[in-house]
């Protein structure tokens, strides 16, 4: 069995009395989800989900739990993918996307990520790291 590893973080500010996320459109597959991406040689996951997003997004984050949560599932191609995620808090807000890859990036509600989010495993995610930030 063949497996990809790959890391990425939920990342959220506060403005205006609101929490944001931070989601992506990938460019090839349409789909919404968080910044992500595959971890490179002698990195680990928490390097590969701050060097990720910052490269998809232009956004530097901190993680703000030791929570941690882990998406697996099967590719199209035939290989499983783990995928590691953290919780952060954005130190910057201005998003700078990555054209390459990313079709829209953006901020958006909880109300907004529920509906934008393509895979209900993320949807799962969200609630796991993301959910006790609001009431």
């Amino acid at each position: 069995m063949v497996k990809e590893i790959s890391a990425g973080a939920i990342v959220y500010t506060e403005s205006e009395g609101k929490i944001l996320y931070l989601l992506a459109q990938n460019k090839n597959g349409g789909h919404f989800g968080f910044p992500k991406g595959h971890v490179e040689k002698d990195e680990s996951i928490i390097e590969t989900a701050h060097r990720e997003v910052y490269e998809e997004t232009g956004i530097m984050f901190e993680i703000v739990t030791d929570k941690m949560q882990t998406s697996t599932y099967l590719m199209p191609n035939g290989i499983y993918k783990d995928v590691y995620y953290f919780l952060g808090k954005a130190t910057n807000t201005k998003i700078r996307k990555q054209d390459s890859e990313i079709s829209v990036a953006g901020w958006y509600t909880k109300e907004q990520v529920f509906r934008y989010l393509t895979y209900d495993n993320d949807k799962i995610l969200f609630i796991k790291l993301a959910g006790h930030l609001e009431k």
